[in-house]
């Protein structure tokens, strides 16, 4: 029988067949009192544990450690499993779902409801370093930002939303982390580069708008459209250089002019 023939099945296995994953947590008294309460259902688990197949007639455990255990205690040869899949994600669930495991949230995706839930469970915590901070004020910051840029969590410390660096933004990280979408299509290539001097107006709109399409150095913050105007309605005839588009007010800072120099010359 392969590993895929059991899986999702309801089987009453040999303890000796069943290895644990990990040490339990929970006292010896709730042990104890689960044994005693598996005994008096004559020997039934009413709650299965959670198991993988590693071999032939060889399990492991990989949630509700305390049925395993409480069945150890309570001197049984057989326990009631459920046999699923092995694949990480799998355990995962299987550890949420029996509250062995905090459900991990993508901060660089996560929408607006599930940043505020989160935030809400991690202030209610007994001594939660976040006691204090407005979960509507933080939530709103945090879900206005360029989360699609961030690296880390560090960024948060800026918003001033009342999350600091240290116990709080430690304690932020029990939930959130930060993984940039992977982009699966090809960047566009740049336009023709095209005299400043000679471009039309939708010429240079048109360049402007690549870079602040593929969020070139910061164009993506640029209005456009007002600097393609302004742009095109300056006097270029003098110009030795883009240089003079800096002091137009239409948004693009020596540091873009760098970047414009990829699609515009003189």
């Amino acid at each position: 029988m392969s590993d895929f023939d059991n899986i999702g099945k309801l089987k009453h296995l040999l303890l000796k067949e069943i290895e644990p994953s990990e040490k339990i947590s929970e006292s010896e008294f709730i042990v104890t009192a689960a044994a005693e309460a598996i005994l008096q259902a004559n020997g039934r688990n009413w709650i299965p544990a959670i198991v993988q197949e590693i071999a032939d007639y060889k399990y492991q455990i990989v949630s509700n450690q305390l049925v395993y255990a409480a069945a150890q205690k309570a001197g049984l040869d057989r326990v009631w499993c459920i046999v699923i899949s092995p694949e990480s994600q799998n355990i995962e669930q299987a550890k949420i779902l029996a509250r062995e495991a905090i459900p991990k949230i993508n901060l660089t995706t996560a929408s607006r409801d599930i940043i505020l839930a989160a935030l809400r469970y991690l202030i209610a915590e007994p001594a939660s370093a976040l006691k204090g901070v407005d979960p509507v004020i933080a939530t709103d910051k945090i879900a206005a930002a360029d989360r699609e840029s961030w690296s880390n969590l560090n960024p948060i410390t800026t918003l001033k939303c009342g999350i600091t660096k240290g116990k709080k933004l430690d304690h932020l990280s029990k939930i959130f982390f930060v993984s940039p979408p992977i982009s699966t299509s090809q960047p566009l290539p740049p336009p023709e580069s095209i005299s400043i001097k000679i471009a039309t107006r939708d010429e240079i709109f048109s360049r402007l708008d690549y870079l602040s399409q593929n969020k070139i150095d910061g164009f993506d913050k640029v209005d456009i459209e007002t600097a393609a105007d302004i742009i095109c309605s300056a006097s270029k005839g003098k110009w030795k250089s883009l240089n003079p588009i800096s002091k137009l007010e239409c948004g693009l800072n020596t540091t873009k002019i760098k970047t414009l120099k990829k699609v515009f010359s003189l």
